[in-house]
């Protein structure tokens, strides 16, 4: 009864631990990095992409094999600037954290199923809901949480009404709506805030460093918050082998930003040419959006200020992009979409082939996003990806038609993208 006993058990740590296995084969590879395709067969073992061949490769026992006929593989994409729990409506205001958290579901559904297998949030959304994704919960794209925003009062993440009175004067709680932002107010209030989203769970921090579009009272000329917070916000992420991200757009901001240690620049379309040499001295990426600048001028539900606001920030986009490219900066691929309107993520891909090469914005899209999301260090517990490569984690697209022709095929995935691998797990199989 014993031997039995133990050969069960055998059996049952047998299936427990195999691998699943899948080969694909006959597919013209974009690796993530270089704009010439190299046709060949990719080998996925428990996830992990084990063996890359121009070669035929032998199929293991028990794999299942997927027949590429000459389709264009490339990585999941990733997105540097989402924001889960923004998709309220503006017309419809505040909502309950109920209603925030299924739109959160619809939205990080409509991004899996454009090929998006990776998100970083950059702020609002708790990582708790972050967890649920990324155990396989929820359907949706692994998600880099930053947790709550951490703002100055009368920064750009103050969402509260003029007439509110300030969290620290009563006593009250100085997480704010949805608890999607907190101000923190000098350097112990900014420790705390910080140490409290690394606590939770977040991957990195967000703060905000400069005036912005979508608030009432905070002019696009202000700085924000003092040196000494950014520094106390950047020093207690690094003691946790992590790196703090910045909403600014002025060449003021961002070098008050970029002085005190700042890793990632959230828009920056007004910086000036000695501001972009700074950034690129510091290795500092910018991550910037072309899309949701474009539409934020022609926006219902904006206040006279917002729209004057929108035209300053948007007429600098195109020197800041002139700029990313003479200095070659790290800017990876990101959208910062709100109030609903994900639908236009497609044509992030479109607008950005104005400037760059259409193998330039599937770069952006993959490896130098990848490369950002990395600065997370060992608070990124999900491997390497980003990159079609040996050892690398398995998330892989299969594409219908010449994708680096036509980036416009993106916006109908449901006819154009016929696998999508995550985490060496199938989510979709059209082919």
């Amino acid at each position: 009864m014993r031997r039995v006993l133990l050969s069960l058990m055998a059996i049952l740590i047998s299936l427990s631990t195999r691998a699943e296995v899948f080969l694909i084969e006959d597919v013209r590879i974009f690796n993530g990095v270089d704009a010439e395709l190299m046709h060949g067969n990719v080998l996925v073992v428990d996830g992990i992409i084990e063996s890359v061949s121009s070669d035929p490769i032998a199929a293991p026992e028990g794999a299942i094999v997927l027949a590429g006929g000459n389709r264009i593989l490339t990585p999941g994409f990733i997105d540097l600037h989402v924001h889960l729990s923004m998709h309220t409506p503006a017309s419809v205001g505040t909502e309950h954290a109920t209603s925030v958290g299924a739109r959160s579901v619809a939205a990080a559904s409509f991004f899996l199923d454009h090929g998006f297998t990776t998100v970083r949030d950059a702020g609002g959304t708790h990582p708790d809901l972050a967890r649920a994704f990324n155990s396989g919960q929820l359907y949706g794209p692994r998600i880099f949480p930053s947790g709550a925003i951490v703002s100055q009062t009368a920064g750009h993440g103050d969402w509260r009404a003029r007439h509110e009175p300030n969290p620290a004067h009563t006593g009250g709680s100085p997480y704010l709506a949805a608890d999607n932002s907190i101000l923190a107010d000098g350097i112990d209030a900014t420790l705390v805030a910080v140490r409290e989203n690394l606590k939770n769970g977040a991957t990195q921090i967000k703060i905000m460093g400069g005036g912005g579009v979508m608030s009432d009272f905070d002019p696009i000329h202000t700085l924000q918050p003092s040196p000494a917070e950014i520094r106390a916000a950047v020093q207690a992420a690094g003691d946790w082998g992590t790196y703090v991200l910045a909403h600014a757009y002025t060449s003021e901001a961002v070098t008050r930003l970029v002085e005190n240690g700042v890793r990632c620049i959230e828009h920056g379309l007004l910086i000036d040419d000695a501001t972009a040499r700074l950034v690129k001295k510091n290795n500092v990426a910018i991550s910037t959006q072309l899309v949701i600048f474009r539409s934020l001028v022609g926006m219902d539900n904006l206040s006279d200020v917002q729209k004057e606001k929108a035209h300053q920030v948007r007429a600098g986009q195109e020197n800041l992009i002139a700029l990313l490219k003479k200095y070659d900066i790290t800017t990876g691929f990101s959208t910062d979409f709100i109030f609903g309107q994900y639908a236009g993520l497609p044509r992030e891909f479109t607008e950005r082939a104005e400037f760059w090469t259409n193998a330039e914005v599937l770069r952006q899209a993959t490896s130098e996003s990848a490369e950002i999301i990395r600065m997370a260090g060992k608070l990124n517990r999900h491997g390497n990806f980003g990159e079609i490569r040996e050892g690398w984690v398995a998330d892989l697209l299969i594409h219908e038609g010449e994708l680096l022709n036509d980036l416009s095929q993106l916006a109908d995935p449901k006819s154009n993208i016929s696998l999508i691998m995550k985490n060496g797990d199938i989510v979709k199989n059209s082919m």
